[in-house]
C-alpha cells in the first residue's frame, strides 16, 4: 500500500468517526417521536456521564401560586397551640390525603374502570346523548394543561369515537396559537389577535369560559384554519361556528368574500356556516370583537374538544363566568365534561394536597351548577418520572395527588380515572419512556403516548357505557 492509499484510508476512517459522533449528538428521540432511539458511540466508555433528562414543570397559574401564598402564610402565622387557626379547606378530611400509598382502582375486563360516584347508573346523560348521535351532535369537553396540548391524547380519543358514533372536524380552537405547527389534526395561522388565558387574567376579567382563554381583535386581525390528512375526520367538516362578543358595530369577513356586519350586544352572538369545509378564514376589520372560541363540527355524531392551558391548574374554574358559558351553550353545549389536572399543582416535597384538593373541589361544583346536563369526570394525574441518583423513579408525591383527586370525585358525587394506574402505577413512567410514549422530562406523552392512552380511556368509557 503506496502512501497515498494510506492517506485515503486514514481521511476515509475520520470522516466516518466525525459523522458518527454528529449523528450520536443528534435527540433521535425528539425528532421521530422515539422512532430511533438517541445513542452515544462513547456511552460504554464513560457511562457516568450519562445524563438523564427530568426537568421540573413550572408552576405558570396565578391563582394556584396565589393559593399556596395564602396557605403558608396561614401556617406561618398560626399557632401550634391554636389549631382551630387553620381554615376549613385544611381540616376537611374528605380530600385531605396525606399517604404516599395509592388506593386500588377498580379493573374490568382487564382494564383500569372509571370510577362512578354520582350515586346513579355511570355516564347516564352522556349515555343518553350518544343513543341521539344521529340526530344531533354529541360534545365532550377535555379541559387540561400540557399534558393535552397540540391535541395529543384528545385527536386519538375522538378519532376513536367518531370511528364510533360519526362526526368530523376537530371541535374548539382558539383565534391563535403559540405553536401551530405542532398540532397535527389543523393547520393554523393568522395574526393581529390579542390573546389571553388563566395566566394574565385580571380578577375583575369577567371573561371566563371552560376553555380559560379568549382573543380580541385588532384591525386586520386573521385567522386561518385548513383540515389535514391525520385521520379521515380531519380533512373537512360540516359547520363552522364563531362565538364573540361585539362590543360597538363591526365586521367579520369569512373567507375573504361573505362579510357580515354585527352591532353591540351585551349577549354573545353566533356566526355560522354550513356546508363541506376543507379551509376556513376568518378576518375583521375591527378592535370591537372578543372572540370565545371556533368549533369545527360535524352536524351529527361525536366531538371531542381540546382546552388545554399550559401551566394550567384547574383551580380558576371556580370563577368562570356562570352567565356568559349559559349564553354560549345556547350554540355549544356538552355532554360530558372531562379535567385532566394536578401535574402543576404536584410538589417534590409535598404529600398534603388538601388546599388544592378544596380549590378543584369548589371548581366541580360551579362547573355542575352552570352545565347541569353534562356528565362530569376528573382524572388523575398520570404518572411523573423524578431523579433518584442516577436512576429515574416516580415522583414520591404522585400517590398523594391521586388520592385527594379521588377523594374530591366522591365528595362532588362525579366519575374518576385513574390515569397513573392505567399506564401501569409505580415507576410505569420509566417503562413508557422505554416504550418511546413520553418525553425526556419524564412528564409529558408524546404523539404515540398519547394514541396509547386513549386507547386504554376508550376502552374504559365503553365498559363504563355498557354496564
Amino acid at each position: 500500500m503506496n502512501d497515498s492509499s494510506s492517506r485515503h484510508v486514514f481521511t476515509v476512517l475520520c470522516l466516518s468517526l466525525g459523522m458518527l459522533i454528529l449523528l450520536s449528538s443528534l435527540p433521535w428521540g425528539d425528532l421521530t417521536g422515539n422512532k430511533i432511539k438517541d445513542f452515544n458511540i462513547f456511552e460504554d466508555l464513560f457511562p457516568e456521564n450519562k445524563e438523564i433528562k427530568v426537568t421540573e414543570e413550572t408552576t405558570t397559574d396565578p391563582e394556584l401560586e396565589n393559593l399556596l401564598s395564602e396557605i403558608e402564610n396561614l401556617q406561618s402565622n398560626s399557632s401550634v397551640n391554636q389549631p382551630d387557626n387553620t381554615p376549613t379547606a385544611a381540616r376537611d378530611s374528605a380530600i385531605n390525603s396525606k399517604t404516599t400509598k395509592s388506593e386500588n382502582a377498580p379493573r374490568k375486563e382487564g382494564h383500569v374502570a372509571i370510577e362512578n360516584y354520582t350515586g346513579a347508573q355511570s355516564l347516564s346523560k352522556f349515555r343518553q346523548a350518544l343513543s341521539e348521535s344521529d340526530q344531533r351532535l354529541v360534545r365532550i369537553a377535555f379541559l387540561g394543561d400540557s399534558f393535552i396540548e397540540g391535541d395529543i391524547f384528545t385527536q386519538d380519543l375522538r378519532h376513536i369515537l367518531q370511528e364510533k358514533y360519526g362526526g368530523c372536524g376537530v371541535g374548539y380552537m382558539n383565534l391563535h396559537s403559540d405553536f401551530p405547527g405542532f398540532r397535527k389534526t389543523i393547520r393554523q395561522g393568522g395574526s393581529g389577535w390579542d390573546t389571553h388565558d388563566i395566566r394574565n387574567l385580571g380578577k375583575s376579567d369577567s371573561i371566563r369560559t371552560l376553555s380559560g382563554e379568549y382573543a380580541k381583535s385588532t384591525p386586520g386581525a386573521k385567522t386561518t384554519f385548513k383540515g389535514t390528512p391525520q385521520y379521515s375526520t380531519t380533512k373537512s367538516w360540516e359547520r363552522s361556528t364563531i362565538l364573540f362578543l361585539c362590543h360597538d358595530s363591526a365586521q367579520i369577513i369569512i373567507d375573504g368574500k361573505d362579510a357580515r356586519s354585527f352591532s353591540y350586544s351585551p349577549q354573545v352572538q353566533a356566526l355560522t356556516t354550513e356546508g363541506i369545509q376543507k379551509q376556513l378564514e376568518i378576518e375583521t376589520d375591527s378592535h370591537n370583537i372578543t372572540a370565545l372560541g371556533v368549533y369545527l363540527d360535524g352536524k351529527t355524531g361525536i366531538q371531542v374538544d381540546c382546552m388545554s392551558v399550559r401551566g394550567n391548574s384547574g383551580i380558576s374554574l371556580r370563577n368562570i363566568n356562570a352567565e356568559l358559558n349559559r349564553q354560549m351553550s345556547k350554540w355549544i353545549d356538552y355532554d360530558l365534561i372531562v379535567l385532566e389536572y394536578g401535574i402543576n399543582a404536584l410538589n417534590a416535597e409535598e404529600n398534603d394536597y388538601t388546599a388544592y384538593g378544596f380549590a378543584i373541589t369548589k371548581a366541580i361544583e360551579k362547573i355542575k351548577q352552570t352545565y347541569p346536563n353534562a356528565d362530569i369526570l376528573l382524572m388523575g394525574i398520570a404518572d411523573r418520572g423524578a431523579k433518584a441518583g442516577t436512576e429515574v423513579r416516580s415522583l414520591p408525591t404522585c400517590a398523594a395527588m391521586v388520592n385527594t383527586q379521588r377523594n374530591v370525585a366522591k365528595k362532588t358525587g362525579v366519575h374518576f380515572y385513574d390515569t397513573r394506574e392505567a399506564m401501569g402505577g409505580e415507576s410505569s413512567v420509566v417503562e413508557w419512556r422505554k416504550r418511546g410514549f413520553v418525553n425526556a422530562d419524564y412528564i409529558h406523552l408524546n404523539h404515540a403516548g398519547g394514541r396509547e392512552m386513549a386507547n386504554e380511556f376508550a376502552t374504559a368509557l365503553n365498559i363504563a357505557l355498557n354496564e
